[in-house]
């Protein structure tokens, strides 16, 4: 007996192949997951096997699969647009002296500090520095944030939002290149994409 996520994941069905070609199932059995769930529908591996050698379903298989291939096609075309627009954006950063970055990096990774954190200093290793200053370049001196939300609910952003990270990184490197080096290894970081963006 097979259950409908079977005849989905393994067996290349939809729920549409599903309500059109086995509209009632051979039986019904209690949810192991939850008694309070709806009966889990089950559907024996014979009948599934006689519909799939119909030329009825063979045809809506084939449908199907074209439809699948289209949207994919227009998704990535959709992600291609919108990281060409990315790469296309003009991004800005203002400049301040070094001594004024590093302080303000300070005062604002202080003013956001989490139990676990110590506060920082000038006296702070470089490398963390580098690191909490870098932070705060890309989200509060420079365009960083708003031209993100200008991806808001596009197909591809969070493609985009990669592209303009990078290009940020790239510009805070060109204009503090103390902090190239920080920049390149940030590169590699896994991105922590913003809420309801995935790739």
């Amino acid at each position: 007996m097979l259950i409908a996520g079977d005849l989905k994941k393994d067996r290349g069905w939809t729920e549409t192949h599903i309500k059109t070609f086995l509209p009632e199932p051979d039986k019904l059995a209690r949810n192991p997951f939850s008694r309070k769930a709806a009966p889990m529908k089950l559907y024996a591996l014979d009948r599934v096997l006689r519909v799939e050698a119909t030329p009825e379903f063979q045809k809506a298989k084939e449908v199907s699969r074209t439809r699948q291939i289209a949207a994919r096609e227009r998704a990535l075309a959709k992600k291609k647009e919108a990281v060409a627009v990315a790469e296309a954006l003009p991004l800005r950063i203002d400049p301040e002296p070094w001594a004024v970055v590093q302080q303000k990096a300070i005062e604002h990774f202080n003013g956001r500090l989490k139990r676990s954190q110590s506060p920082a200093s000038m006296k702070t290793v470089q490398h963390r520095l580098d690191r909490l200053t870098v932070n705060y370049l890309r989200h509060q001196q420079t365009s960083y944030e708003a031209e993100l939300r200008a991806f808001k609910g596009v197909v591809g952003v969070g493609e985009a939002y990669l592209v303009v990270r990078r290009r940020i990184l790239d510009l805070i490197a060109e204009t503090y290149p103390a902090l190239a080096q920080e920049c390149e290894r940030q590169k590699f970081d896994e991105a922590e994409l913003p809420e309801g963006v995935e790739l």
